[in-house]
């Protein structure tokens, strides 16, 4: 044989034996490509999916669950209440105290510390499968030894969906700081004055 075909005839046998593995590898890219395409939408989904933070749609559907709190215990309804509460749940008022939905119900019917009105806004909901953490403005009224008194805060509620309806567990309340005492006259004004109360929502914005 030629000695210059010689030396071709070994460069191409070894160029064969360098180039196969990388033939061999490129054989399995395609299927790793096709489980990282397969995979990467369902990472995407769980961290999307675990918080959905403060959808209109969320915002409006916990604005309605409140508003029918609070018109629950304006009109002293005890069946609308316990479709909103939860049995298990733990309520901590503006001065501490913590009750149960018992409680909040006896309380409602007995008519002695209850609220006379109640408006609950809600500002914030972040919301984690059938578990959602709304948090609020609130302000109620209710007469204390012959006077009307108005509280205002903000309030935290934790729900759980249960079926097709969301039913408080926790709440809890913070109150503001108390304004400057009013003039003796215009307190004793207030205080014979029919309940009228001002809009959470509008208040909180």
């Amino acid at each position: 044989m030629n000695p210059v075909m010689g030396v071709f005839a070994n460069q191409e046998r070894r160029s064969k034996r360098t180039h196969m593995p990388l033939i061999r590898d490129r054989s399995i890219i395609a299927p790793i490509i096709l489980l990282l395409l397969c995979v990467a939408p369902l990472c995407v989904a769980q961290q999307t999916g675990a918080d959905k933070g403060s959808q209109p749609s969320d915002l409006r559907t916990f604005q309605q669950v409140e508003d029918r709190w609070s018109q629950a215990i304006t009109k002293r309804d005890q069946y609308a209440l316990e479709l909103v509460l939860s049995p298990e749940l733990v309520d901590v008022s503006d001065s501490g105290d913590q009750m149960t939905r018992n409680q909040q119900i006896a309380m409602l019917l007995g008519k002695s510390a209850a609220p006379l009105s109640l408006d609950q806004c809600v500002i914030n909901v972040r919301r984690f499968d059938d578990v959602a953490l709304v948090i609020g403005a609130y302000t109620e009224q209710q007469r204390v030894n012959g006077k009307l008194v108005r509280h205002k805060g903000k309030f935290t509620h934790v729900y759980q969906r249960v079926h097709s309806n969301w039913l408080c567990v926790s709440a809890q309340r913070t109150p503001e700081i108390e304004p400057a005492l009013q003039k003796p006259q215009e307190a004793r004004q207030q205080s014979d004055a029919e309940p009228v109360i001002e809009s959470a929502c509008r208040s909180a914005r």
